[in-house]
């Protein structure tokens, strides 16, 4: 008998779900073992048949999102957490910062193409008043982490809650992919706002460029510092930073590049809490991180 795989697509991009359809022979090879029988890029299926195991993607946004997540708990055996909006709250968190009401004034009153009479748009979903991870409304029995995850670990997840034996997933960090070396500079000037860096095979953070590789899960193989393009946390946060309350990304972060680069560790630190919303984006509205006690994110983002 094959597997039911239902899927729900909440506040999020999408990206999660045409992950899968990347997959693409692998994907067939599953469809021997599995039936999917809600996925929203494939099929038009409304309601939320019983399935033996849920796929969903999106944070809690709204109203709607809520109640998605509730019926796919209700009818999906197992359930997962896919992709990092799903997982910490993803981009989408950033909404943590702002109160629900100032956010609704911003977009449909205080600007240009606002309505004359301001007033917000009918039939929308009633915003909740922040940004939700998935497993501070229901129980999660599995997580998959990635902006989107990469099809290899799709798969390697797949298959294992099929049954079939795999290797164990590494719960190592994007540097342990990474090809670039690290090297001990002197004379090297912090790179604000830079996320690329001249000398192909050194590692930015020794060319004074905030790369979150080391505080990050591997679970995209490296792909942006392999190409030439710093480590923005999509994955999340790495398991060290998850377990350990004292450890946060700005001090892990500047603690290494001062060490590689000489660069004072305050002067880092301020600049990543000054840009903490890029810096933090992926996992802003996770109890993981604002939840750390030298945590700060509302009051360094300045609001």
């Amino acid at each position: 008998m094959k597997t039911r795989i239902s899927t729900e697509w909440l506040s999020g991009c999408s990206g999660c779900h045409v992950a899968v359809v990347d997959l693409h022979e692998k994907l067939l090879n599953l469809l021997d073992d599995v039936e999917f029988v809600r996925i929203p890029v494939l099929m038009d299926e409304k309601g939320y048949p019983e399935a033996d195991v849920g796929l969903v993607e999106g944070a809690i946004r709204s109203e709607h999102d809520r109640k998605a997540l509730l019926r796919m708990r209700e009818t999906c055996k197992t359930l997962v957490a896919f992709g990092t909006c799903a997982v910490y709250g993803g981009p989408s968190g950033i909404g943590w910062l702002y109160e629900k009401d100032s956010i609704l004034n911003k977009i449909y009153k205080d600007t240009v193409t606002a309505s004359a009479d301001g007033k917000l748009p009918d039939g929308a979903p009633e915003l909740e008043q922040s940004v939700t991870p998935l497993n501070e409304v229901v129980d999660i029995d599995f997580y998959i982490p990635g902006c989107p995850p990469h099809p290899y670990f799709i798969a390697l997840a797949l298959k294992t809650l099929l049954g079939a034996s795999v290797p164990a997933i590494s719960i190592k960090t994007v540097c342990s992919a990474c090809n670039r070396r690290m090297a001990k500079r002197e004379g090297v000037i912090l790179q604000r706002g830079m996320s690329t860096a001249p000398e192909e095979d050194i590692c930015l953070l020794s060319q004074g460029v905030i790369c979150l590789g080391s505080v990050t899960l591997d679970r995209c193989q490296a792909q942006c510092p392999n190409k030439g393009v710093a480590c923005a946390g999509c994955s999340g946060p790495s398991m060290d930073l998850i377990i350990e309350p004292h450890l946060d990304i700005r001090t892990m972060i500047a603690r290494r590049m001062s060490l590689l680069t000489g660069i004072d560790r305050s002067k880092i630190q301020k600049y990543i809490e000054k840009e903490a919303k890029t810096f933090y984006s992926y996992a802003i509205s996770s109890s993981v991180i604002y939840k750390k006690p030298t945590v700060e994110i509302r009051n360094w983002a300045g609001n």
